[in-house]
């Protein structure tokens, strides 16, 4: 007979199209922040994943066309999710303060 296993509510980020630069700065400032960070190449892939790993955090490249920002828009507000749209030439001295507060409204949704 199989069992459900609880789910564990640990602080999640998925980083959805991010480049390879802005991606290594965003996984040092959430692992600090205490977040696990999951990278996910495409939006297709992340639609799938986004209702089985429930993040609190979703941050997506602005390179994605409207569509796809649309679908990510749709799944995060039905997982509670927060939604952060990065450019790749945003300026990695915002970049803390800009995760830090969209880390906070994220946990704050959840609670």
């Amino acid at each position: 007979m199989s069992q459900t296993l609880p789910r564990m509510d640990v602080a999640t980020a998925m980083l959805v199209a991010i480049d390879d630069a802005l991606f290594s700065a965003c996984m040092s400032l959430l692992d600090d922040a205490g977040f696990r960070v999951i990278r996910v190449k495409h939006v297709a892939a992340a639609s799938e994943r986004l209702p089985v790993l429930m993040p609190h955090l979703v941050i997506a490249s602005t390179a994605l066309v409207p569509a796809e920002i649309d679908v990510l828009s749709d799944r995060c507000v039905a997982i509670g999710a927060e939604l952060v749209a990065l450019s790749a030439e945003v300026d990695t001295r915002l970049l803390g303060p800009l995760l830090a507060s969209a880390a906070e409204r994220a946990l704050q949704r959840r609670r």
